[in-house]
């Protein structure tokens, strides 16, 4: 049997002090009160780097102008693919109420807690180059 994996796409925004954009997740049922990324599930036949682009304008209202890709973190069900935004234009704030409950900027040496695990693992691999790594 073929083994099937659920991809989800992440971006790394920062501001010009060098911040990093997080939303407050809620009311999903995974991981609520947890600051994350914006990003999300890539929808069927979607390409993944549009994928990102969607998920930072719905979630955060941001227009992601260029995204890199940072690091492809593989988990038990899935597969994380984590860009940065090289441009982005926008005004950050709550574009789905029913997903999140807070928008800011941490510095990446102070995320509030309780930040999502994946994020510092991202951020440590953005730090070294490396851009695979497997994440449970």
């Amino acid at each position: 049997m073929r083994a099937s994996f659920v991809i989800v796409v992440h971006t790394l925004v920062f501001n010009a002090a060098g911040e990093l954009l997080l939303v407050r997740r809620a009311n999903t049922g995974f991981m609520d009160g947890h600051y994350a990324l914006p990003g999300g599930h890539r929808q069927a036949d979607e390409e993944i780097v549009a994928a990102a682009i969607r998920e930072c304008r719905e979630e955060a209202l941001v227009e992601v102008a260029n995204i890199e890709p940072v690091v492809v973190m593989p988990y038990d069900t899935g597969i994380d693919f984590i860009f940065e935004a090289t441009r982005w234009s926008g005004t950050p704030g709550i574009g789905e109420p029913d997903k999140c409950d807070e928008v800011l900027f941490a510095p990446t040496d102070a995320l509030p807690s309780p930040t999502v695990a994946f994020v510092a693992a991202a951020l440590e691999c953005r730090a070294h180059g490396v851009w695979f790594r497997e994440f449970n």
